[in-house]
């Protein structure tokens, strides 16, 4: 199978597993919705094994990195401050939104603790 197809094929994977959990939503239940994302996510694997040639060069490596650093910014900045207005506003009485905010500001400091250990791991186990 050539990349295009493959990346055709998983693309419609992953909308037919989006469809598959809306409607598990819709249905209240997570047995359709767990039942769908791992038969997609097989369906996913087998495709894979059957792509010719996947080319990774320095280039891809870079574009993924970046791309990861940014999405953990974005996400982790995102979170914070949502979390942040959330605990304001609920202090201030416009509605019950401090828990959810705690939630989420402990989840960006997770995320960010968990970044710190993982830099720290791959540096030492990288060599540096």
């Amino acid at each position: 199978m050539e990349l295009e197809t493959y990346k055709r094929a998983k693309s419609v994977i992953t909308v037919l597993i989006g469809v598959v959990i809306a409607y598990s939503v819709l249905q209240n239940s997570i047995f359709t919705a767990l039942a769908g994302v791992t038969i997609g996510l097989v369906a996913m694997l087998i495709l894979r094994r059957s792509v010719a040639a996947v080319t990774h060069d320095e280039r891809s490596a870079m574009i993924q990195n970046k791309a990861a650093l940014a999405t953990l910014t974005i996400t982790t900045v995102g979170l914070a401050i949502v979390g942040l207005s959330m605990v304001f506003l609920g202090r201030q009485g416009l509605g019950d939104f401090e828990g959810i905010g705690y939630v989420l500001a402990i989840v960006a400091n997770f995320v960010l603790g968990l970044n710190v250990l993982m830099s720290y791991y791959y540096s030492a186990s990288l060599g540096g």
